[in-house]
């Protein structure tokens, strides 16, 4: 009889241990985890900022069948966010919201899933070399208290950790994405100023065309003693099957004196879509694809005509795949 009152004894002051250690366990964990990423440190930030391109990455939202995601809030930046719902049982519900963004460069977004587990996500975007980034993922998961199972798990298991591998591969592929390759961001111009001659020819007749009307605005400059102050440009005010509208340019100082049929105009800044195009000037239609892609990934639309800068010079460079040609889409 004693003997089985001593062994009660023992068992209720293990569980009674078990039970109070249980509840001294603490219910955060933090997970960090770094990749490199193909792609320029904004055209990261651009996945990562705006709630519609988590879609392209995280993967709750690959994954399950049947989601129907609902974005609220803004568009991007701080207060953006989404809900969504799944058949997946882990998965079924989730809301994420932006806490904050800064700089081109940090994100922090709130991410709850099925009302039981949650994480605050830190990403931080840093350059490395020529069109790469460094993207850093430091996740805060918080779950609740009497979810043992759940804080076993992450003792023992990787699963989290390895889903936040995920997540940054994920981010490397849709960085790539339908561009084959060439570099596609979201960039802000500055407002600049630019001498002008706007023309019209046939598509054929295009590449002579634009010649002649920079070597024209090359001689007004020269002899009216105007310097340049950037590459020469090409604006593209319309283009179909049978014509094209093309304006040569040439960024110039404010306020020049022109004169004919040469005009002093000034591009409006704000948002654009560039692509980093290396190659002949006969292939930088696939440039321009590659933006149409972008724009249709990331639900961007245009807000006024394309535009390029030709920043290698040819008579510098005699090999073609070496240009490097700048294309500009303003976008909302």
């Amino acid at each position: 009889m004693k003997h089985t009152k001593k062994i009660g004894k023992v068992v209720t002051l293990t569980v009674l241990t078990v039970v109070v250690l249980f509840y001294l366990l603490p219910n955060v964990a933090f997970i960090e985890q770094s990749l490199d990423i193909r792609a320029t440190p904004d055209k990261v930030f651009e996945l990562i900022n705006r709630p519609e391109n988590w879609t392209e990455w995280y993967t709750p939202l690959l994954d399950t069948s049947g989601v129907r995601v609902r974005f609220v809030g803004t568009s991007e930046g701080k207060g953006a966010g989404m809900k969504w719902i799944s058949n997946h049982p882990k998965t079924s519900a989730g809301i994420m919201n932006i806490r904050n963004s800064k700089n081109n460069r940090n994100v922090t977004a709130e991410v709850t899933i099925n009302e039981r587990r949650s994480a605050v996500m830190n990403f931080k975007i840093r350059p490395v070399g020529i069109d790469a980034s460094m993207l850093t993922v430091t996740s805060r998961l918080r779950f609740r208290q009497d979810s043992l199972l759940h804080y076993l798990r992450l003792m023992f298991d990787r699963s989290d950790e390895l889903a936040m591998i995920g997540y940054l591969e994920n981010i490397d592929d849709a960085a790539i994405g339908k561009t084959g390759g060439i570099d596609v961001h979201l960039q802000r111009i500055e407002t600049f100023s630019y001498i002008s001659i706007v023309d019209s020819c046939a598509w054929q007749d295009m590449p002579q065309l634009m010649k002649d009307s920079h070597n024209e605005l090359l001689v007004f400059g020269a002899k009216s003693g105007i310097d340049m102050t950037g590459r020469p440009i090409a604006v593209y005010h319309k283009f179909d099957e049978k014509q094209v509208v093309l304006e040569s340019g040439i960024p110039v100082h404010e306020n020049v004196q022109v004169s004919g049929r040469i005009r002093y105009k000034t591009m409006p800044g704000g948002n654009h879509a560039v692509a980093n195009y290396y190659g002949s000037y006969d292939t930088l239609e696939d440039g321009h694809n590659a933006i149409q892609q972008w724009l249709i990934r990331y639900r961007r639309k245009m807000t006024g005509p394309p535009w390029e800068t030709f920043v290698t010079d040819p008579a510098a460079e005699s090999d073609p795949n070496r240009w490097l040609t700048r294309i500009y889409y303003p976008v909302d």
